[in-house]
């Protein structure tokens, strides 16, 4: 049976596996990235024109460094951010600069009838609050065109515990759930836009006194 974590679980997690284990978050945004790799390469996915919409924290982290995968990989891929850059963090500015170093293309805005795959890079577990009234109508009209969708961790706009709709959410075909799956996928409006959900162990260490609320 698949084990489910709140976000703040998934989070204390990953505190622990990069302050007491020791590993970096730079290892596990690239293990994260080629475990998202292998999904897209497993699946039906046609990976003819991809975009990638990341967003200014950890979960974009993982979306630029897959972006560079993608075209190290030869994959034709371009990498727009959603939110000013300048405020990104220091773990995306970093992968940001690798994969500017490698070529990755970046685009200020696209036209969602375009690509082949958007991969959802913008919200992770880390969602509190309703999306900005901006992104919530960027949201809708990539809903309406109803493109195929790979959300890492957690589709954009989805409570990462309760599965609650924060105004408005991605609806994904494919989301990447990077070691556990997050209950808020499961539940509610995140099981309808979640879609496929596939677990993939990125490294992550559970303290041994470690106690998940849902058992």
């Amino acid at each position: 049976m698949t084990q489910l974590v709140t976000g703040d679980e998934q989070r204390a997690i990953e505190t622990y596996t990069m302050e007491e284990v020791g590993l970096g978050q730079a290892v596990l945004t690239e293990r994260a990235a080629m475990a998202t790799m292998n999904v897209l390469a497993a699946g039906n996915f046609d990976l003819s024109k991809v975009l990638v919409l990341a967003g200014l924290g950890n979960n974009g982290a993982d979306g630029v460094a897959l972006a560079r995968l993608l075209h190290q990989a030869k994959i034709p891929v371009t990498l727009q951010f959603v939110g000013n850059v300048n405020r990104a963090n220091d773990k995306v500015k970093a992968q940001l600069k690798a994969a500017e170093a490698c070529g990755v293309l970046r685009a200020e805005k696209s036209d969602f009838k375009e690509p082949s795959l958007i991969v959802d890079a913008i919200f992770g577990t880390g969602l509190n609050a309703d999306l900005p009234e901006g992104l919530q109508k960027m949201v809708k009209a990539a809903n309406h065109i109803d493109n195929t969708v790979v959300a890492l961790d957690v589709p954009t706009g989805i409570d990462a515990t309760s599965g609650e709709m924060r105004g408005a959410a991605l609806k994904a075909s494919a989301t990447v759930s990077y070691g556990f799956q997050k209950a808020g996928t499961n539940r509610a409006a995140g099981k309808k836009h979640s879609g496929k959900v596939v677990v993939h162990d990125i490294g992550l260490v559970t303290p041994e006194d470690f106690t998940f609320s849902i058992k």
